[in-house]
Formats: C-alpha cells, structure tokens, sequence
C-alpha cells in the first residue's frame, strides 16, 4: 500500500509541474522565478567561473522540500548551445551526500541538460539519519525519494528553459547511482525512458552487513586473520597460475570466476608464516570473504561473497582497515544503532539482519526504503524502457554475484512459468546485464574497463536496435588519451567472450559471444 501511496504522490506531482510550465524559452537568470511545488531555485547563473574548462552552460542550484523534514539539494545543467534534445540524471556514490558535478562534466560534454541530487544530506556519514542533526525521513530521501522528486523538477526546469520537453530522457549510475538506477525502473518507470545500472548496490542494508562482515572475518575480530597485501597477491598469482587459462588464453584476466574451481590452500604454509604462503588464519579469512556473510546458526545466505580474481583488491576498501570499510560503519553506528560507542566486534549475525531491515525510518523501515531487489519491472518493460546493467568481476566492493541474482530474479518473474530460454529472451527484450571481466569497482582492473553503454543505450531506445555486445578497451595506465593494452567483446549475459584459437589475443574482432565454454574448458 505505501509503494502505491509513493507512486501516486509521484504521479500527482509530475502532472502539477506539467501543467504549470511556459510555453515559451526562459532565459538562465530568469529561471529564478519559475514557481514549481515544494520546490526553491536559488540561483540560475549563465557564468560559472567555477569551471572554466566547461562548454558555456545554464547552472540552476535548487532544494525540493517533499516533507517537512527534507531538504534535497539538485542542480541542472544546461548546455546554452548544442543541446542534444535529450534529459541525463546522474547518480552517485558510497552514502554520498553531495552533487556529482565530475558527472555532469561528462553529461554536458554530450551536450545533455543534466541533473545530479545530494540524495537529502550533507556529507557521507549517516548522522542525517537522526535528530537533532537529521531526521528518519531523510533515510527515505536517500533511499529513492530525492532521486525521484529531483527528477521529475529538473525536467520541468528543463523543459522551461528550452521551451520544450527533452525528447527522451536517461538515467547513469554505478554502486550507488547503480542503486538508484535500479529504485528507478521499479518504483517509478514513467521517470526515464532508459537506465544504466552499473555494480549496483541495490541490495542496500544486506550489503552493509557484508560490507561488516568482511572486515570482522579479515582481522577486526582475530588479528591472526589479517591479510596484507603481499598475501593477497600470492593468493593472487595461485589464482591466475590455476584459472587464467579456463577462457583459452593467459593474459592476467579471469573471463569469468564461475569457472574457477580454486582451492586457496595450495599456499598454504606448510610451516611457521612465510612470504610465499598464507597462515590457517589467512586461509580462513579468505575462505569466509568467497563464502559471504552467513547466518551463524542457519548457514543462510545474508549477502554473496567475493568472486575468484578480486584477491589482490580487497584492500581497497573492506580489507585491512582500522574499522569496517565502505559505509558500514556508520550506517551502523549511526543510522541503525543511534550509538556513538557502538561496538563493531560484537555484532550478532543471527538476529542483527533482520533488526536491521526493521529498523523504523520515519513513516518506513530501512528495508522499505533503502533496499531496491523488486524484480517486478513489468511496468517499466510496457512504457518501453530499457536497462543496461553492468558489473566488473573483480569487483572488490560489491560483489558480482549480487547483481547475477537480482538479475536472475527479474529472468524468473518475467518469464513465469516459461521455459529458461523464452524467460531469458522476454527478459532480455528491454533488460541486459553485461559482466566485465577484470574489472574492479565500476572502473579500473587487469580488464577491458572502458566502454560506453550509453551509446548503446540511445541506439536500444531510439531506434530499437538491442546490444548483444559492447566493446570493452583496456589502455595503459587506464587512460584513453594512451595506448590501447587490449580490446574485448563484453557480452549479453548469460554470454561470455570466447577465443576463436586464432589471431591476436588482445584483439576483440578474435572472439566471439557464446553460450558456454569449449569442451574441458571451465563448466
């Protein structure tokens, strides 16, 4: 009943802005006195010395009020010239509460009208989550409604200045952004016409308790089970020495870890600690990261853990820290618990969980609010929507394997009672996940990690042509303006890349998309 009570408001509103527009252009300046509901623009400034190196634009700094306890920072850029015709809403990361102005650089360097949201709050720690300093409401905000009411504003100021409506409209996000890319499709499908999810941290409160969980198991708890980096790496080259051939050729990249059966305790020590070999503590830690957060008693599932190939990169932001990496810690603290002598160690992972979905938020729980694992995207599919997704195998942050499940679990509500291959396919008709491997955290790794999906996008929404594949480039020092290392065919899941047998490894044009491995390669 609440998610019909949000659409509806959601509804109401864009009908309001609608009906409420010019029908004529607005100059920049003037912008500031266009009236739109719960809504204040407090600035609309055509110079913006701030970034000089920007294509001249129309910036409009404004806060939508939704409640009486919100306050949702936007701003909308506006190419004064060259604009493309179309809308981009940028997501974020981490609990960020800030505007991605890196973001919406890259949008206007499309010549796109952009928006970017602070998500509600000020900062990244989850102090909003409370008063006096913040309010319950706000854990709501951040969760999917600042991203909406920004939305449906920005396209009104938009629409405004130009004098017409953005003839479609697109959503870009990775880890967070990819979270409420994901809150998008299933809550309210009308906002765009498509959206990229990449690593998507939708699963959002079972991804803090494995975000904790990594720590404790890595040596939070039991010093003997910390892993530095030098022992990462062995573990690392074990891995590739066993795996990196599964795909028909060495080259330094797992294709994909499904296939990977490896058994980290080939280095182990056979004696006391050595650099070349990891501890019964080690291996125990590493073994509890694959396994993933568990309940205790049960052994079910809380979160998935690591793939294969995302060793060497724990450290990152979950391994090796002083307390739990990523936003755990204080999403914890903070917004679960309320208690600044919150006690990490202590967690209990039997009942911790589900007080944790339960906590109240405002007139919601924080499983309501904050989690976006609704597979229902039927009403998304109708309007004609398109979702690319995207995840890196490596990944060290969110694992892979949390967004194959979701997908999976779209696959299985939309085809029903369908065979797997007519499930896959109806499914695949507007949603497609791409899985990179080699790659970390929505960017970097040994792997193909540059590749546009909003390009694909467009041509998926305006002309109908799905992507079966994208093509991936790795370049030196991961920059673009250097050499090219490798190129790569990142395919439709469930496809992988495989080597024809000939021609240059590196080159994609030698592999092609396929259903399944070779016979005796991987499974």
């Amino acid at each position: 009943m609440k998610s019909r009570r949000r659409l509806c408001i959601g509804i109401a509103l864009s009908v309001v802005l609608a009906v409420a527009l010019p029908a004529t252009a607005a100059t920049c300046e003037g912008l500031t006195g266009l009236s739109l509901p719960q809504v204040t623009i407090k600035s609309a400034t055509s110079s913006n010395p701030t970034f000089p190196n920007v294509q001249p634009f129309c910036r409009v700094i404004a806060a939508a009020t939704p409640t009486v306890h919100s306050n949702i920072g936007f701003e909308v850029w506006m190419p004064l010239s060259g604009w493309n015709g179309k809308f981009a809403g940028v997501g974020s990361g981490g609990s960020a509460g800030s505007i991605a102005t890196g973001s919406l650089v890259v949008a206007l360097a499309r010549n796109y009208a952009a928006m970017a949201t602070d998500n509600g709050h000020l900062g990244g720690q989850w102090t909003f989550a409370h008063a006096p300093a913040g309010d319950p409401e706000r854990v709501t905000d951040f969760g999917w409604r600042a991203e909406h009411v920004s939305t449906v504003a920005a396209k009104a100021i938009v629409e405004s200045f130009y004098g017409g409506a953005a003839a479609h409209s697109y959503f870009v996000g990775c880890s967070q952004g990819g979270h409420h890319a994901l809150m998008e499709a299933q809550r309210f499908p009308e906002d765009y016409d498509g959206i990229i999810g990449g690593d998507p941290a939708n699963n959002w409160n079972h991804l803090m308790l494995g975000e904790l969980w990594t720590g404790l198991v890595s040596g939070l708890r039991n010093p003997a089970n910390a892993l530095p980096q030098a022992k990462l790496d062995v573990l690392m080259n074990a891995l590739l020495l066993a795996c990196d051939g599964n795909d028909g050729i060495v080259d330094g990249i797992v294709e994909d870890p499904r296939t990977c059966n490896f058994d980290p305790s080939v280095v182990r020590c056979a004696g006391g600690d050595a650099p070349d070999c990891l501890t019964g503590g080690q291996l125990d830690a590493i073994r509890q990261i694959y396994a993933g957060a568990t309940e205790p008693v049960t052994g079910a599932q809380i979160f998935p853990g690591f793939a294969h190939s995302s060793e060497n990169a724990l450290r990152q932001v979950l391994v090796g820290t002083p307390g739990p990496g990523g936003s755990s810690f204080s999403f914890f603290r903070d917004g679960i618990f309320n208690n600044p002598s919150w006690n990490f160690r202590a967690f209990d992972f039997t009942g911790e969980p589900a007080k944790t979905d339960n906590t109240p938020a405002g007139t919601e729980t924080y499983g309501s609010a904050l989690n976006a694992n609704d597979p229902d995207l039927r009403r998304f599919a109708a309007r004609g929507g398109k979702l690319i997704m995207y995840h890196g195998w490596s990944d060290p942050f969110i694992t892979p394997y949390s967004t194959i499940n979701y997908y999976e679990s779209v696959v299985s509500l939309i085809g029903g009672n369908r065979a797997r291959s007519a499930a896959l396919q109806r499914t695949q008709d507007f949603a497609r996940l791409f899985m990179v491997p080699g790659m970390w955290h929505c960017a970097g790794g040994p792997g193909p990690n540059t590749f546009d999906v909003v390009s694909a996008l467009e041509t998926w929404v305006e002309t109908g042509k799905a992507p079966s594949s994208v093509l991936g480039t790795k370049y030196v020092g991961d920059n673009p303006k250097n050499a090219v290392v490798l190129t790569r065919p990142l395919c439709a899941y469930p496809r992988v890349a495989r080597y024809k047998g000939e021609g240059e490894p590196a080159d994609a044009a030698n592999f092609i998309c396929a259903e399944k491995w070779p016979p005796g390669l991987g499974n």
